[in-house]
């Protein structure tokens, strides 16, 4: 860039980007891609077949765990309409959201510590101290070691891609002309893709990675994982792999 100030433009502001985020939805459900698919299925099992296998005995682990599907919802949302970039600070939220769940099903006594949270610094003091990702999925390892280490891949995969603003998954979305005419260089941060690009079809899996540790997490936070539940799972899984392997067969 040359020396003086930088011009800034901020493309055509809101209005746009809904419309180009409504356009890109719609043309995503009328391909009827296998993703999409099998994102319209493991939201049915969230809303439906999950519930049969626990049944929170902690308020505040239900809550959190309802919280976990609209973090969910919204990541799905953000999938769809082209924004990755947005995808991933709400499936970390909700990944966050069902393991705190998770562990309050575990340790009841922990519940209080998360609700006593902003009565008083020492409260949030122990409040930080208990709730960690790490601490909340610990017994994890010994249900579902599979679904503990998805979960915890997700996690860091999360942050790497924008969960927080660090180099990879800020200029994962830029690009740049030094070659240009007027001897200025271009820098360009790109928010919305098109419905097939595959940023777009990126984000979507995302959705489907995170959605599965999430279900997987819950559905574990009882006391017992009976054959139904895994045969289940066994299948969401083979679901969201087959369609990503179509996908990436398909590029």
């Amino acid at each position: 860039m040359m020396e003086g100030k930088a011009r800034v433009e901020l493309g055509n502001g809101l209005v746009h980007y809904m419309a180009v985020a409504d356009e890109n939805i719609r043309e995503l459900q009328a391909a009827d891609s296998p993703i999409l698919r099998v994102l319209l299925q493991y939201d049915a099992y969230f809303r439906r077949d999950l519930w049969e296998h626990v049944s929170p005995t902690q308020a505040f682990g239900l809550v959190l765990f309802l919280n976990a599907y609209q973090m969910f919802l919204g990541a799905a949302r953000m999938a769809l309409s082209g924004h990755p970039a947005a995808v991933f600070p709400l499936v970390r939220t909700a990944l966050e959201s069902a393991s705190y769940g998770y562990l309050m099903e575990q340790q009841p006594a922990l519940s209080e510590v998360w609700g006593n949270r902003h009565r008083s610094e020492a409260d949030k003091k122990a409040c930080r101290k208990a709730f960690t990702f790490d601490k909340a999925i610990k017994g994890l390892a010994d249900k579902a070691p599979d679904i503990e280490r998805l979960a915890k891949e997700a996690y860091e995969g999360a942050i790497d891609h924008g969960a927080h603003p660090n180099l990879k998954g800020v200029f994962g979305h830029v690009s740049i002309n030094d070659d240009r005419s007027d001897g200025m260089v271009a820098v360009t941060h790109t928010s919305l893709y098109g419905s097939d690009h595959h940023e777009t079809i990126r984000g979507i899996c995302a959705c489907l990675d995170f959605g599965f540790a999430i279900i997987g997490i819950i559905a574990l936070s009882g006391s017992t994982a009976a054959g139904k539940l895994q045969n289940e799972l066994q299948a969401l899984n083979d679901a969201k792999e087959t369609a990503i392997t179509t996908y990436q067969s398909a590029e």
